[in-house]
């Protein structure tokens, strides 16, 4: 298997010699086609059908949605096909078909299946004329965005194309003939390994494959053997992953970290419909059986999550809040990582974790098994977990008696858990949320505290309000319980899902660096169960949370450590983000749900520090407030916008003091790293100003560019921009 991959990537390194890509086929050009209301011939799409009984027209074809050529309506299919010469076969080094499509299709050179959607059944089966997709799927180049692009190699382009006429054939699927709109618009480009001229230029959207040969993040290479990697079931595939001792790491190394079988599936909910898909995998040994193995230094286990950073374009936000739960001592996912290969396409950054679960190394609770039905037996262990009804990887639960919130099942999972230990877990939460109706339940002896591990929830809490996380406590959220004989209460964790928290979300005034997140319960559905605020009304629950957030803010919760954090995943990262963005070119443009959109990676990461720096600020003005005589100090000082912004050759830094402190005032370049400080002293109350004359620590000028300005005052930090135009 491994000689297979590698010939994989040797036809992909065979793009770094060719010249240049030329476009053979353009979506409006003039195609053949019909709208069947029968089934096409079975040869439609081979060489030698004849064609000219269908219709002609300029592609593409739907509704008429200001992105197609030929319009038709109410359609649950259409068949087009052109044709495209070949001169000289030995010429093509690659092709790429790039498919802007509403809802479905499936592509074809000279008969030849070369692609197809996720949303008809399997590749290789027959797809009549009328087959509805299983789910609808909007174009996206009308709207500014790119098409998808399927890679062809040059081993498969050899075993299909002929020199001389070739036809480029496509049936279109819609979602239902009552569907709002439809659309096919479909590109066939050639990879020209030398000077020679064949077509045109290709469209201005068009983005070359991202190929490299080595990287200082492992690798992962997988290999579906051309299948469509499906929602679920899980399919069999191939891995390889190189790790080398030296840190660096090429595609033609052996596989050294894992060499074997898998079996892989998309995973999520909303995140699974994103052009960068996530995907679960299980290793498996050569007879499809469980085989636990260490992946890059994480602990034997054999189920795996690709997490696929897309919204969140530092691609840090989890990998930041599952580090800092770890460094509190509560179990989050651990994370590496990766530079994802697909049957030969390049992937970008992925983030490999472990998927959470029960298990001595990750939630480490006792194992259920289905016969434990009485006694201590039946009281542990089980996850649950608050997310859309009964929806994600285990579809099952029940539902709260007093506010109809789900909790679901996720270990054991519903096919596994026993009606007897459903009927258990249920009587804890009712028993668990009537004392939450209670007169007396914030009672040390007979309130919650009795049913839940207080400190967890405290931890739990902490991570996600740091973060203002907009999923916290409706979605994505777990809580755990052990038997009785080893903890009777619920546990708080494992945390999950941070891609739209720390100001990344544009709803529910998640934004803001200020206000609590347990104070936002929206209405019309995913709401939190009622009694997360009741725990957050109790007095003696908050003064745990200052007492803990106190203790944490001097370390982990300290600017330094979450700002380490943050710079050694960028440094980390290093030349892999430039190819991630060229695989993915979504800066500058708005992923659902973003509330600020930058243009640069180096902007992403400011507003990343920025945005932590003013929530931690605001959480220090109301938690360590609560202790007033412990904490007997107010925050009293403002920080103005500097002037002239943008600048040309000095900047003034203005701001006030209301009582005498210390203050630290710095310069720092795009990607946060210190390049001058301009004071470090003490200072008296008043209004001050200072002025950076554009130089650094050793008075040279610097370039003209995007530059930030800390200010900190009695360890209290203001992060803002100044542009330096020169």
């Amino acid at each position: 298997m491994r000689n297979l991959l590698v010939l994989t990537f040797i036809a992909l390194n065979m793009l770094f010699g060719q010249d240049h890509w030329e476009t053979a086929v353009f979506a409006d050009d003039i195609w053949r086609y019909i709208v069947p209301d029968s089934e096409p011939p079975s040869n439609w799409k081979d060489q030698s059908f004849d064609d000219s009984i269908w219709d002609e027209g300029e592609g593409g074809f739907g509704y008429g949605d200001n992105d197609d050529g030929t319009i038709v309506y109410q359609a649950l299919s259409v068949y087009f096909r052109t044709t495209f010469n070949v001169e000289d076969i030995s010429k093509f080094t690659s092709a790429i078909i790039s498919a802007d499509y509403d809802d479905g299709f499936i592509a074809y050179i000279n008969g030849y299946e070369i692609g197809r959607s996720y949303n008809l059944p399997e590749p290789g089966t027959f797809v009549p004329f009328d087959t509805q997709t299983f789910y609808d799927h909007e174009a996206s180049l009308y709207s500014g965005g790119l098409p998808e692009s399927i890679l062809i190699d040059s081993l498969e382009l050899n075993n299909i194309l002929v020199n001389g006429d070739n036809v480029f054939a496509v049936q279109l699927h819609n979602v239902s003939t009552s569907s709002s709109d439809m659309s096919g618009n479909f590109y066939l480009t050639f990879g020209i390994a030398d000077d020679s001229e064949f077509y045109f230029d290709p469209p201005f959207w068009f983005q070359e494959p991202v190929v490299h040969d080595e990287s200082n993040l492992p690798l992962i290479i997988i290999d579906t053997y051309g299948a469509e990697i499906p929602d679920e079931p899980r399919i069999p595939a191939y891995m390889g992953i190189i790790d080398n001792e030296s840190g660096v790491n090429q595609l033609t190394d052996d596989f050294n970290d894992y060499d074997g079988h898998i079996t892989i599936e998309r995973r999520g909910n909303s995140s699974q419909w994103n052009d960068k898909r996530p995907y679960r995998f299980e290793t498996v040994d050569q007879d499809g059986e469980n085989n636990n193995v260490e992946l890059l230094g994480m602990p034997e286990e054999n189920d795996w999550v690709l997490y696929a950073p897309w919204q969140d374009k530092t691609m840090i936000r989890n990998v930041l809040a599952y580090q800092l739960s770890n460094d509190m001592g509560r179990y989050a996912s651990r994370t590496r990582y990766v530079e994802l290969y697909l049957n030969g396409d390049y992937q970008g950054i992925y983030v490999l974790m472990e998927k959470i679960k029960r298990d001595n190394d990750r939630v480490n609770i006792s194992k259920l098994n289905p016969e434990e039905i009485e006694g201590d037996d039946i009281t542990g262990g089980y996850i649950l977990k608050f997310d859309w009804f009964f929806t994600g990887d285990n579809i099952g639960g029940f539902q709260s008696d007093v506010d109809g919130n789900t909790y679901n099942y996720h270990y054991p999972k519903p096919s596994d858990i026993v009606p007897e230990q459903e009927e258990y877990i249920q009587n804890y939460i009712d028993d668990f949320e009537n004392i939450m109706l209670s007169n007396n339940y914030a009672d040390s002896i007979i309130g919650y505290p009795s049913m839940m591990n207080v400190e967890s929830f405290v931890d739990f809490i902490l991570v996600q309000e740091l973060a203002k996380n907009v999923d916290a406590y409706r979605l994505s959220t777990y809580i755990y319980k052990d038997k009785d004989s080893i903890d009777n209460r619920l546990t708080a964790g494992p945390v999950w899902d941070f891609n739209h928290g720390f100001g990344n979300c544009d709803y529910g005034q998640t934004w803001e660096p200020e206000n609590w997140l347990l104070e936002y319960n929206p209405e019309g559905g995913d709401q939190m169960s009622f009694w997360w605020e009741l725990l957050w009304q109790d007095e003696n629950f908050r003064e745990k949370v200052s007492e803990r957030y106190s203790e944490l803010r001097s370390n982990i919760f300290s600017e330094s450590h979450i700002f380490e954090i943050i710079d050694n995943s960028v440094n980390h990262l290093g030349e892999s983000i430039n190819r991630n963005f060229l695989k993915w070119p979504v800066l500058g443009i708005y992923l659902w749900p973003n509330f600020q959109v930058f243009d640069t990676y180096g902007e992403e990461i400011l507003y990343l520090k920025s945005w932590i720096s003013q929530r931690l600020s605001w959480m220090d003005s109301q938690i360590l407030q609560l202790d007033l005589d412990k904490y007997n100090e107010t925050i009293k000082y403002a920080v103005h916008n500097a002037y002239p912004n943008p600048y040309n050759s000095t900047v003034n830094i203005k701001y006030d003091l209301q009582s005498p402190s210390n203050v630290k005032i710095a310069i720092h370049d795009i990607l946060g790293r210190e390049i001058k400080i301009l004071l470090n002293t003490t200072q008296l109350p008043g209004s001050k100003m200072i002025q950076w004359d554009s130089t650094d620590n050793s008075g040279d000028k610097v370039a003209a560019g995007i530059y930030l300005y800390s200010v900190e005052i009695d360890g209290l930090r203001d992060l803002r921009k100044i542009i330096y135009l020169k």
